[in-house]
């Protein structure tokens, strides 16, 4: 995990959770067609903010933070990369 703020909550990628979440409906419609889609646990994306995560859970995340970042020109790919 990069880093927690005052009230618990884990970043991702220099994102606060709800940001991330908004990503994954942009382009999924909810978290639970991400999670059917890429075969994770149902509770794989909550968890990962509680910084209780898998690998496969964060990498599928970490790539639709990716593929925003290059349909909008956005600079958080690099933090990703760096992460």
């Amino acid at each position: 995990m990069d880093h927690n703020n005052a009230i618990g909550a884990v970043f991702v990628c220099g994102l606060h959770p709800e940001d991330v979440k908004a990503i994954i409906r942009k382009r999924y419609g909810s978290i639970s067609r991400f999670v059917k889609q890429n075969g994770l646990p149902s509770t794989g994306v909550s968890d990962l903010f509680r910084g209780r995560t898998s690998a496969p859970v964060r990498k599928a995340v970490e790539r639709v933070i990716r593929d925003h970042d290059r349909a909008t020109g956005s600079t958080q790919a690099k933090k990703v990369a760096q992460a």
